[in-house]
């Protein structure tokens, strides 16, 4: 069950009267997934039925695992282009040799071919070990931007301060994630703070919109991310693979091909 559904249930539990106990226990207890975990600790320690609140983070976290799936597809795309043209010359080679072409016996009985092809398969381990490295770095993380921003408006919407709840909200945070929130989310709310004393702005509001904002503004870096390793792994694509596709599939097919004649 995704983060969103189980946030669904568990506002749906108690808009409908259950405890905040009693809903927990209805969804299987307390989730595996930290970011799930911390709102659900915030919406208990708030002691409130924030059915409303807890409806409208389970919107936000929909919307991002919407975001999170999309960027998985687009992180699927140049891994599978990356494992097809570093093993393209492989099967060609296998190809030729089950439709007769005896690759293999060229390759045993010509030392020139034999050595083209531990060249071609050095330079696609390199090319392989090269894109892997890429890939990985692009890999999409998991991130929790946001989170702490909607565990202080969970807090606000019962009743809380904005600085009470902010530090109860900390506290849970800091129990749950062991360690602070990003940097960028205490500076949003330090500008929201201000801008709550001058205004008189509906708080909770404010802090769900911007924890909308920063998972949007991380999500969109990862995809740019994506989309320009497309481009970079035709670097090693093109000089590591090429060669190796001459090396290990056209010159053993051409000195066979000489060599039948």
């Amino acid at each position: 069950m995704s983060d969103s559904i189980q946030l669904v249930k568990f506002a749906g539990l108690l808009r409908s009267g259950v405890s905040l106990e009693q809903a927990l226990a209805a969804i299987g207890g307390m989730p595996s997934s930290v970011g799930l975990r911390f709102l659900i600790n915030v919406a208990i320690d708030s002691g409130s039925a924030v059915s409303d609140e807890v409806e409208a983070v389970a919107e936000l976290v929909k919307s991002r695992e919407r975001l999170i799936q999309r960027i998985d597809v687009a992180h699927a795309s140049p891994k599978a282009t990356a494992r097809l043209v570093i093993w393209l010359p492989v099967l060609i080679l296998l190809m030729a040799q089950l439709v007769g072409w005896n690759v293999l016996d060229s390759i045993l009985g010509t030392p020139i071919v034999l050595l083209s092809l531990i060249c071609g398969l050095v330079l696609l381990l390199v090319a392989k070990l090269i894109t892997s490295k890429m890939l990985s770095r692009a890999k999409p993380t998991q991130s929790y931007i946001g989170f702490f921003l909607m565990g202080v408006a969970i807090e606000s919407s019962a009743g809380s301060n904005l600085a009470k709840a902010k530090d109860r909200a900390l506290n849970i945070y800091q129990e749950v994630f062991e360690r602070l929130p990003a940097e960028k989310e205490l500076e949003q709310l330090v500008h929201l703070e201000k801008l709550v004393n001058e205004t008189g702005a509906r708080v909770s509001g404010l802090l769900l919109w911007q924890a909308q904002s920063l998972q949007e503004a991380e999500l969109v870096r990862t995809e740019i991310k994506i989309e320009k390793l497309g481009v970079r792994l035709m670097l090693p694509l093109g000089l590591g693979v090429l060669p190796a596709f001459v090396l290990l599939a056209i010159v053993p097919l051409m000195v066979t091909t000489l060599g039948t004649k």
